[in-house]
């Protein structure tokens, strides 16, 4: 039997801190990945990859020069190219060729919100974004339209910068722009977990993102082990003989680029769309550091509570614990929501949140992330068992 105790969940966290920048078709996605499925392996769980194929970006220049400094940036993914662009800088929606605006690293979790809209509508040759996170550093934005570009090239620099850009916005400064950056075929992978139970009783299932712009380790890996604690307690109830119904987790691939990895799990996965009992989805940053905040989603409240009552007895600190309506939920619970599953969500808090400073182990609670995985375990025996 597993004994999950921050011990464990920092043996866990450590490892996939240490295997490298998480994001879709970089080497730490494939390390991290053949780590996590080895992790998964256990008596009485079947474990496959499912190939997920993709355009992976690679980036060849993303600058701005302007009064005699040179930015370096990151393109957003979702956004054309552009080899050079020059003219005056100016505040999003001004005169200038090239606009300036600020947006947090969560601008884009969802489709529709007041980044993309800008972008729809801008007229600007250009956009430049400074991302706003603790320390101020890049903090990419996700590209949720990734297989389809639009609006001005975007090109996303450090929150350090703000300053400086909106001083010279507001002065109509001259500035020189590349975001240059070619797309080649290429393929990463879902890491899918079943535990067969009985075949006449609606299964559940549990999804956890597993890619990141950078380590990204608060971010991610808190969904990761509460999985895989997901997993064994389903793979001990099967040795038992007490798996009542099938248990199927999926960790998907390429969350930062609009949820690739989910978009190719429902397309295979269908039936089980709305055919499971209920979803888990495990969500961003469960057990990030500085923020215990932790929303519980789900569209009847009383599953929501139960949760909520789960984290509470294995050591979630209450006062922290929040049960919001459906309507907030996000990411890949958001995607199976609007394709008509029946979705319990979690998500948390974090202060260094797409920043290359989120790191094990000064940005993780592992106490944390202990707690909620002994709740998802519980969970899935109440579930299943």
């Amino acid at each position: 039997m597993t004994v999950i105790d921050s011990n464990w969940v920092a043996q866990r966290v450590a490892a996939f801190d240490s295997s490298g920048i998480h994001r879709i078709g970089e080497p730490g996605d494939s390390a991290s990945g053949a780590w996590f499925e080895r992790e998964a392996i256990i008596d009485g769980v079947t474990v496959s990859r499912m190939p997920v194929a993709f355009n992976h970006l690679s980036v060849d220049a993303a600058w701005i020069e302007c009064a005699g400094m040179r930015i370096d940036g990151l393109p957003m993914f979702d956004s054309p190219p552009a080899d050079a662009i020059a003219g005056q800088l100016c505040a999003s929606g001004g005169s200038g060729a090239i606009g300036y605006a600020e947006f947090p690293p969560n601008a884009a979790s969802i489709k529709g919100q007041p980044l993309e809209l800008l972008r729809r509508s801008s007229r600007h040759a250009a956009l430049i974004i400074a991302t706003r996170v603790t320390g101020d550093s890049l903090a990419p934005i996700n590209a949720q339209y990734y297989d389809d570009p639009f609006g001005p090239p975007v090109l996303l620099v450090a929150g350090m910068h703000h300053a400086f850009l909106a001083e010279h916005a507001g002065n109509s400064a001259p500035i020189r722009f590349t975001s240059a950056h070619h797309r080649k075929a290429s393929t990463s992978f879902n890491l899918s977990a079943v535990a067969a139970g009985n075949d006449n009783a609606p299964p559940v299932a549990i999804v956890t993102p597993r890619t990141g712009w950078w380590e990204s380790t608060a971010e991610r890996a808190g969904g990761m082990v509460a999985w895989l604690a997901a997993v064994h307690a389903a793979g001990a109830l099967h040795k038992r003989g007490q798996l009542k119904r099938s248990v199927h987790a999926y960790a998907t691939c390429g969350h930062e680029l609009g949820h690739l990895g989910l978009q190719t799990l429902t397309q295979q996965q269908t039936p089980l769309v709305k055919g499971a009992k209920y979803w888990l989805h495990l969500g961003a940053n469960l057990g990030g550091a500085g923020n215990l905040s932790l929303m519980i989603r789900a569209k009847d409240t009383a599953d929501a509570q139960q949760m909520h009552d789960l984290l509470a007895a294995e050591g979630y600190p209450a006062q922290h614990l929040h049960i919001e309506p459906i309507a907030k939920i996000s990411g890949e619970g958001h995607d199976l929501t609007h394709l008509g599953a029946k979705v319990l969500s979690l998500a948390g808090s974090n202060l260094h949140f797409h920043a290359a400073s989120d790191r094990w182990p000064g940005n993780v609670n592992a106490g944390g992330i202990a707690a909620i995985s002994r709740a998802v375990a519980r969970w899935v025996a109440l579930q299943a068992g």
